[in-house]
C-alpha cells in the first residue's frame, strides 16, 4: 500500500436492513498510523460500519477499501491484516484460554506469543481457565488480547471498555496506544467513553443516524469549537445568528450562549465593538462538542419532520 493511501477509505457506503438505513452514504477516510475515534449515539451505525469494513456484512451500495484492498473482493486478505474486538464476545464456553491462543497461533503467521503472554499477565487472564468461567470484564480483555496477537496493521475496537472499571479501562487503552499505534499501524475505536477517547485519539468522526456529520483532527476540533457567554446591556444584534462561525445561539438566564465553529477572533472583535457588552470564552471537551453537534442534528431533524 502506498504511504499516502489511507488505512480505510469508503465512498457513498450504504447499508439498509429491511427498509431501515443503518449507514447512509458514508464517505470516511482514516489516515494510516492514526488513532481514529468513531463516535455516535446508540443506533448511529458505528458497529455496522466496522462490520462492513471486515465484510461481516455486505454493503447495499458504495465502495470500501481497507489497507489498500477491496474489502468485499479481497475480504480474506483484509482479515489477515486486521485485528478485531467485537462489542459482544461469543466464545465456546468450554474452551480454555490457552487453547484459543494455540488455535490463533496456528492461523496467523505473525502471531506475537511474547506480547500475548505479557498482556495476559498484566490483565490477570488465567490461561487454564475455561472461557465460560470468565467475567464480562475478563471476556473483554481476552478479546483484546486475541485482537492484538496477530500484530495487525489495522486494529478495530468496538466498545473496548465493556465491563471494565475506569482504572482498568484507562490502563488498557493507554497500553494499546503506546504499543500498537503509530508507524503504519492504525487503530479505529468506537466507544461511549468520551473522556477515554479524548486522551488517546488524534482524529474523531461523529456518526448520526448513519451519516458522518464531522471528521477532524482532535486538536483542531477542540481548538475551533468554542462557546462564548455574552451579556448584552440591551437587545443583541439582530444578525447575531448569521455571524461567521456561529452554529447556535441559546439563552442561559440573563446571558446568551454562542456556539462557535471557528472564527473566534472575528466574533470577539464584533462583540468588542458592541457598547457595554461583557463576555467570556469557554473551552469545550470532546463530550461537550459531541453533545452540541448531536443536539444540532436532532433539532434539524425535528424541523424537517415537522415541515
Amino acid at each position: 500500500m502506498a504511504m499516502s493511501e489511507p488505512a480505510v477509505l469508503t465512498c457513498d457506503l450504504t447499508k439498509i436492513f429491511g427498509g431501515q438505513t443503518a449507514v447512509d452514504g458514508l464517505d470516511l477516510e482514516v489516515p494510516r498510523g492514526s488513532v481514529f475515534a468513531l463516535l455516535g449515539p446508540n443506533g448511529a451505525g458505528k458497529t455496522t460500519t466496522i462490520k462492513l469494513l471486515l465484510n461481516l456484512l455486505q454493503p447495499t451500495a458504495g465502495e470500501i477499501r481497507v489497507l489498500g484492498l477491496d474489502a468485499v473482493k479481497d475480504s480474506v486478505a483484509v482479515r489477515r491484516k486486521v485485528g478485531y474486538q467485537a462489542e459482544t464476545q461469543r466464545f465456546y464456553p468450554r474452551v480454555r484460554v490457552e487453547e484459543l491462543f494455540c488455535l490463533c497461533r496456528s492461523l496467523y503467521p505473525r502471531w506475537n506469543t511474547e506480547r500475548v503472554t505479557r498482556y495476559c499477565r498484566i490483565f490477570e487472564l488465567p490461561p487454564h481457565a475455561r472461557v465460560g468461567e470468565l467475567s464480562k470484564g475478563k471476556l473483554t480483555l481476552l478479546a483484546l488480547v486475541l485482537a492484538v496477537g496477530p500484530e495487525p496493521e489495522l486494529l478495530l475496537l468496538d466498545e473496548p471498555g465493556t465491563g471494565l472499571d475506569p482504572l482498568r479501562r484507562r490502563q488498557v487503552l493507554q497500553l494499546l496506544v503506546e504499543e500498537m499505534a503509530g508507524g503504519d499501524r492504525t487503530i479505529i475505536i468506537s466507544s461511549h467513553q468520551l473522556q477515554d477517547v479524548e486522551r488517546i485519539a488524534d482524529r474523531v468522526g461523529f456518526l448520526f443516524r448513519g451519516k458522518l456529520i464531522l471528521s477532524r483532527p482532535l486538536e483542531q476540533l477542540l481548538g475551533e469549537e468554542k462557546k462564548v457567554r455574552v451579556l448584552f446591556p440591551g437587545s443583541p444584534p439582530a444578525d447575531l445568528p448569521g455571524w461567521p462561525g456561529v452554529r447556535r445561539v441559546t439563552r442561559e438566564g440573563s446571558h446568551l450562549l454562542i456556539s462557535l465553529s471557528g472564527h473566534l477572533d472575528e466574533v470577539l472583535g464584533r462583540l468588542n465593538r458592541c457598547e457595554g457588552v461583557a463576555f467570556e470564552v469557554l473551552d469545550q471537551t470532546l463530550e461537550d462538542v459531541f453533545v452540541e453537534y448531536a443536539a444540532g442534528e436532532e433539532a434539524s431533524r425535528d424541523v424537517v419532520e415537522h415541515d
